[in-house]
């Protein structure tokens, strides 16, 4: 009994020994999901994790369903003048809350305050990144960082040290191994098993958004939900407000149950690049509006699960929603893709801890033999 004890004493000293204060800092709602599941596994293992943010869309109220600890940074108004202070005041607050809990790293996703706040006091820093035609204002805060993890189909060079991982940023939180649906039917107060489509509307004030086009007119918002509601019932999500014409459309259940819904859908179609992602990494056809593609929405485009449409192209993104929903649309042959297309992916949250607690060991290691990431299949 007192060697067992003495054992278990041992291997928790330990486990002190080695645990690290880790920061994480989140600037969107995805970046919630991207990176809480990585905080629980490092948790697990005995390390103090800390959580900033910026009040984006429903940031804070994802990290009070999560009941994910955080404090809010200061966010900026459009103007440049609004946006040069809270650059500084932010960056500042970081560079205090460094020190203060005497952070060993930090993780990101492209985040201007941490990055400069890290460099200064020379700690370690690690950005993940998956938007390349924001490529122009990440460039600078990757070359900060201490490493920088992107998608392998991710097409900008940021920094010729650049690591790659077999996956993309949805597949954090909706692996098989981190995700099981529940049954949405109840939820969205259906039949079971009938079918339905959700649609996603953005609001476009995003930072990656500047300078775009933007997505659906209303014009063409309401001949979509009219003509999908031909042949599936129609749920919308919306970032801004919706016409009053589809008010009756407008999806009203616990945001922490989104993933649940887009699993059991026959379509997604929207203007956000993440929803598209999502619903395809869980098995669900999506068509995607947008000016610019991404790196995973064109490998996920390239594999014939996704089909992206320009703003110029409403109506026939409409068309191509209404064929996907009928009997026109071949869904066994969607299904052969999409178990292809998973099969090749990694555990990103499996492969992020690892890369976390070994750091800088681990980057020595993808640099030498990037195929290691395949042990967290």
């Amino acid at each position: 009994m007192q060697k067992q004890l003495f054992t278990e004493l041992l291997y928790f000293l330990l486990i002190i020994s080695d645990a690290m204060n880790i920061l994480f800092v989140t600037g969107h709602p995805a970046q919630v999901h991207n990176f809480r599941l990585v905080r629980e596994e490092l948790i697990k293992k005995g390390h103090q994790v800390y959580w900033l943010t910026t009040n984006k869309d429903i940031c804070v109220q994802l990290l009070n369903t999560y009941g994910i600890p955080h404090q809010v940074l200061k966010k900026p108004q459009k103007t440049f003048s609004s946006r040069s202070k809270t650059l500084l005041v932010n960056t500042f607050f970081v560079l205090k809350f460094l020190c203060k809990h005497k952070i060993n790293i930090a993780i990101t996703r492209t985040d201007p305050y941490t990055s400069v706040a890290a460099f200064l006091l020379r700690k370690k820093h690690i950005i993940l990144d998956d938007t390349e035609h924001a490529a122009k204002m990440s460039r600078p805060f990757a070359v900060l960082s201490s490493a920088i993890i992107l998608p392998r189909c991710y097409t900008e060079l940021l920094r010729k040290d650049q690591l790659y991982f077999a996956g993309n940023i949805e597949l954090f939180y909706l692996h098989k191994k981190r995700f099981t649906p529940s049954e949405p039917y109840s939820l969205l107060g259906i039949q079971p098993n009938e079918k339905y489509a959700i649609v996603r509307f953005v609001k476009w004030d995003a930072y990656h958004d500047k300078g775009l086009a933007g997505g659906f007119s209303t014009e063409n918002k309401i001949e979509l939900a009219q003509r999908l509601s031909q042949h599936v019932k129609v749920f919308i999500t919306s970032e801004d407000k919706i016409p009053e014409a589809l008010e009756p459309y407008q999806i009203h259940i616990p945001i922490e149950r989104m993933h649940d819904v887009l699993a059991g859908a026959s379509l997604f179609i929207g203007e956000s690049a993440t929803m598209a992602s999502e619903s395809v990494v869980l098995g669900t056809p999506a068509v995607y509006i947008d000016e610019v593609g991404r790196g995973y929405t064109d490998e996920e485009c390239e594999n014939g699960l996704l089909y992206m449409f320009r703003p110029n192209e409403q109506l026939a993104s409409i068309d191509k929603a209404v064929q996907v929903v009928s009997s026109a649309f071949n869904r066994i042959e969607f299904d052969v893709h999409y178990q292809d297309f998973i099969s090749q992916k990694i555990d990103p949250t499996a492969f992020l801890t690892w890369f976390i607690e070994n750091y800088p060991e681990s980057k020595h290691i993808m640099i030498k033999n990037p195929d290691y990431q395949y042990t967290f299949k």
